[in-house]
């Protein structure tokens, strides 16, 4: 509304803006004499014409009416599924998150609620999440945002809130087997009951005064789940390998085993045990079949067995200058799972998640207003495996490991037939309770052409982890090194390696962050605007409360810890490994990391009108923004004097084994020399910055916008990681005396000098408001190029060559190539209100009106993967295996690609192995690494289609009930994961024998939800 002396008042209603949308109005304005009232009813237009940022917002209508909806328990996925409905976002099916224009998902990605970050843990997403009945907006900021974030990757969410007007939901949602398909690799289809329900209602406490918006929404399962899994073939286990069609070569002797099997004098009693344990008989397809011979079907679950949240929020108009809201939010998400071996047990899952936020708006004055923030996000997640690891030591009749009590389980790698590691998340016993705070400030001005914003943020991180190794009862790699088999040397006894650690104590790291910005949208003329800004971050890293993180100093090769943590040394730590404090080491004391104190972040950006219709707009940006990357960091600096690992590197000698089966390991302590595996940080680490620009142009036609956009993102300082104990290669046999570090067996060291490198082009038309049609299209091509794959929890990629980073370049595994989607909501123009039969005839409507249907596609190329070998060190470096010689092309032609071959494997060999050789058991001394590069294969394209409809019926005049049909994946595409990479596994390398979860966690089948929905 427009109100001035001596012109008619001016009204125009019908806009809807986005969060972060700023919206220019022109008014004209018309003498009193002419009129009374200028009323205009006109919708916001479906492009950005005043910033330069790239954003795109999904409405709650959005989230209720596409067939997306069904992602809503999944884990930490929600509303992250419909980034996927954004030009400029790529995944793959182990990440959290989309990857947003290239930005790293671990530190350059921020989710906030209302206004308040609710990021819990590394990897960029957020555990706490609202229910979709709670959400009214998520909004993707994807490209050059203003002053006012921190990083260039956001999400933000907007909760609902009560209005005058007493409104509010309820739901049901089932799902069935027997509405779903079978997995393209199960004999069966899995058993499953699923049911979702929820409820939520807002409306007045006082009228224009107060008021309440509440939900709760819950789900429960039961499921089994199909396991498929590489077996040894019966044959096998007693030692009978004459099928293979090479030698197994006896180690004492360097001679072949007649006929190819092992005498059963000589098979290991701790494989034996091993294998009535944990090794079940293959149980699947023709007899021979190596790859995927093992299926079952046992009680687990694709989501949460148990989930329940609840959201309440209320808002109070103090005065009309003063406003306040708060909100609690609330969910827990038990999951019962089994994960790798229901010969052992499972692994239960307790996870919890809760987020407060309140805030004071006060406004000085029409063109003055304050807002103030606060909030705090919880989360704990906590797993454990139920068996006890020095049960199963004791009855496999393993010797050398004191650890007891302890639950976990020993791990097996036996290259190239199976893996048996019960624990899927690395950690025993996993317990993260994790606390963020965070203050809020902002200040809003208007003068003139200027719409003037400034703030500040503080944050602070509370982490308290307890993590306990999965090596705590060992772990024991067969490469097959000895006997040209890993499965035959498993027989044997004779691992390659073994490893060992002592429990992690629990972390309590904490840390704090304070941000200023200042920007300012200058509209210049009608035509021009100006947005700039400048952002300050002071962002320290973490301390532990009580000082038990640890680093290395690579000039006197001692460990460097807090100075007040001397007395929480591990007493059986070797006392031969030399520890400084940090004072004298010349690090700083408490986080044994120093930071940077000017961190400035420009923004800078136009939108240009160039017509005067105001429908075409030429928009670009540039800025710097920052990397929040300490809390991954502080989590690698645990254990290390206060706890300790250990990696023993076995040999044979005049036919005689260093160690073997039942002791494999040099000691029974971890204190011997060359043993110790430690990792260090260069204690004047710098921050990442990302350098991220954009240009685009848009067009509106008749409602539909049009936007092409080139985006470039570069990220430099990003943080690497390499073994600065590791020797040269060369053709001199490894001999652990000449390692720089004697003392130790890896010094992992990160630094900076990482950099990254995306350019993408963006098409996209969407049509947000229509009366029966809205939708939305896109395609995105990109390239991103990177020395450090974004794709690791700690902070950065272990390289293979310490000496030689350039061969590092590679695609980044987590970007593809193409993405292409549409989505579309589509309103049948038959009934009440409607073009056709809208004449009121009751049996019309029923049966006619109120039919609605939606649909999402989205297409993307395969991702990119790596193949290796196993089993040998070619560059004489204690690395055993790697990546490969490329000898050809590796990528078959699309015709020639099946899920039984989708790449050549000849076209890689083993360092050192003639080209020719399908199996190589004695490779010369080549002193090098493999060749190949990371990222050259592509797997499998997506293809995936959902369909909802939704019928509607109205009960009385403001109450209606929704019937909905939903199909994930209706064509019951076959969409497949990458294949098996190791080159040394003769048996199944590139083959495919699992399905990929798309979009995040959607099922990989078809799946059909039945719903009924009241909304009054």
């Amino acid at each position: 509304t427009v109100i001035a002396t001596g012109f008619a008042r001016y009204e125009r209603s019908g806009l809807a803006l986005s969060t972060n949308q700023v919206l220019n109005v022109d008014a004209r304005l018309e003498l009193a004499t002419t009129a009374t009232v200028t009323e205009v009813r006109e919708a916001a237009p479906s492009i950005n014409t005043e910033t330069s940022s790239l954003s795109d917002a999904k409405t709650n209508q959005h989230l209720e009416e596409l067939p997306l909806e069904m992602t809503r328990h999944l884990a930490d996925k929600g509303f992250y599924t419909y980034a996927f409905l954004t030009t400029g976002t790529s995944s793959v099916t182990y990440t959290s998150i989309p990857v947003i224009n290239g930005v790293r998902t671990q530190s350059g990605t921020l989710p906030t609620m209302d206004g308040i970050a609710v990021t819990a843990y590394s990897g960029g997403a957020s555990p706490v999440q609202p229910s979709f009945e709670m959400i009214q907006e998520v909004n993707v900021v994807t490209a050059n945002p203003p002053a006012e974030f921190a990083v260039a990757a956001n999400y933000t969410v907007v909760t609902k809130s009560g209005t005058n007007e007493l409104h509010g939901s309820a739901f049901y949602t089932y799902n069935g087997n027997a509405l779903n398909a079978r997995d393209f690799f199960a004999a069966t289809r899995p058993f499953r009951v699923y049911n979702s329900f929820g409820a939520s209602a807002g409306g007045p406490i006082k009228k224009n005064k107060a008021f309440f918006f509440a939900d709760y929404e819950g789900s429960r399962e039961s499921t089994t789940r199909t396991m498929i899994n590489d077996e040894p073939l019966p044959a096998w286990r007693n030692g009978d390998f004459s099928g293979l069609g090479f030698d197994i070569i006896d180690p004492t002797t360097g001679h072949p085993f007649p006929g190819g099997v092992i005498p059963p004098n000589r098979i290991s009693d701790v494989s034996k045990a091993v294998q009535d344990i944990a090794i079940p008989l293959p149980n699947y397809g023709p007899p021979g079949l190596e790859a995927g011979n093992f299926r079952q079907n046992f009680k687990g679950t694709t989501g949460f067995t148990i989930f329940d949240m609840f959201d309440i929020r209320g808002d109070y108009n103090l005065s009309a200058r003063d406003a306040i809201f708060g909100r609690v939010s609330w969910r827990r998400m038990p999951l019962e799972g089994t994960w790798l071996s229901p010969t052992i047990g499972h692994e239960p899952q307790r996870r919890y998640g809760h987020s407060a936020t309140a805030s004071w708006t006060h406004t000085f004055s029409p063109a003055l207003l304050n807002e103030f923030r606060t909030g705090v996000t919880y989360h704990r997640n906590s797993y454990l495996l139920d068996v006890i690891g020095s049960d199963l030591i004791q009855k496999m009749g393993i010797k050398g490991v004191n650890t007891k009590g302890i639950h976990d389980a020993p791990i097996f790698r036996i290259d190239p037939v199976t893996y048996l590691d019960w624990d899927d998340d690395d950690d025993s016993y996993y317990n993260n309770p994790s606390t963020t705070f965070e203050w809020i400030d902002n200040v809003s001005y208007t003068r003139g052409g200027h719409f003037l914003k400034f703030g500040f943020d503080a944050i602070r991180d509370r982490l308290n982890e307890t993590a306990i190794t999965s090596l705590v009862y060992g772990g024991y790699d067969f490469t097959g090194v000895w006997t040209g088999f890993g499965y035959a040397d498993f027989l044997l006894g004779i691992p390659q390696t073994t490893e060992l650690a002592v429990p992690t104590p629990p972390r309590y790291l904490r840390a704090t962050t304070f941000g200023l910005y200042a920007q300012d949208q200058f509209k210049v003329n009608r035509k021009l605007t100006l947005n700039y800004g400048l952002r300050w971050e002071l962002s320290g890293p973490f301390h532990h409360q009580f000082g038990a993180i640890y680093s290395f100093d690579p000039k006197t090769g001692a460990l460097v810890i807090p100075d007040n943590a001397v007395s929480r040394v591990n007493p059986y730590f070797p006392s031969n490994i030399p520890i400084e404090t940090a004072s004298k080491a010349g690090y700083p004391v408490n986080s044994l990391l120093d930071f940077p104190k000017r961190y400035f972040q420009p923004r800078f950006g136009f939108a240009y009108k160039p017509f005067s219709s105001g429908n075409t707009v030429i928009r670009g940006g540039y800025g710097i923004y920052g990397n929040l990357i300490y809390r991954p960091i502080a989590r690698d600096m645990g254990g290390g004097p206060f706890a300790g690992s250990a990696t023993f590197i076995n040999s044979i000698n005049n036919g005689v084994p260093l160690f073997s089966f039942p002791e494999p390991f040099l000691s029974s302590a971890i204190g011997a020399a060359g043993s110790q595996n430690v990792q260090g940080k260069n204690p004047h680490m710098k921050i990442p910055y990302t350098q991220q620009w954009n240009l685009t142009v848009e067009q509106q036609v008749a409602g539909v916008g049009v936007r092409a956009s080139y985006v470039g993102t570069r990220t430099v300082n990003l943080i690497y990681r390499r073994n600065v104990n590791e020797l040269a290669p060369s053709t001199t046999p490894f001999d652990a005396s000449r390692r720089p570090y004697s003392l130790y067996n890896q010094v992992i060291w990160s630094d900076n000098g990482g950099t990254e490198f995306y350019n993408g082009l963006e098409l996209a038309a969407t049509k947000k408001h229509g009366k029966n049609l809205t939708f939305g299209s896109g395609w995105t091509w990109a390239r991103d190029l990177t020395d450090t794959q974004d794709s690791t929890p700690f902070g950065g990629q272990v390289i293979q060559n310490q000496f030689d980073r350039r061969v590092e370049k590679a695609n980044n595994a987590l970007v593809l190539r193409q993405r292409a989607f549409g989505y579309a909501v589509y309103v049948l123009p038959v009934g009440r209100d409607q073009r056709f039969l809208n004449r009121g005839n009751p049996v019309v409507e029923w049966l006619l009106g109120g039919w609605q249907a939606g649909w999402d596609v989205n297409l993307q190329s395969g991702q990119f993967f790596t193949p290796s070998f196993s089993g040998f060190d070619p560059s004489n470096t204690a690395s055993f295996g790697g990546r490969p010689d490329r000898i050809g092309n590796g990528n078959l032609p699309t015709g020639r690609r099946s899920i039984q071959r989708w790449f050549d494997p000849a076209a890689f060999a083993v360092p050192g192995c003639p080209d020719a050789a399908t199996v190589c058991k004695n490779p010369a001394d080549v002193g090098r690494f493999g060749n190949s590069g990371l990222n050259i294969l592509e797997g499998p394209g997506i293809a995936n289609l959902d369909l909802s409809m939704m019928k509607y019926v109205n009960l009385r005049e403001k109450t209606r009930l929704q019937f909905r049909l939903i199909m994930v994946n209706a064509l019951n595409h076959p969409n497949f994961a990458v294949p098996r990479l190791n080159i040394s596994s003769r048996g199944s390398v590139g083959h495919i024998t699992s399905m990929a979860r798309v979009l995040n966690g959607e099922p990989a089948t078809r799946e059909i939800d039945l719903g009924l929905r009241l909304e009054f």
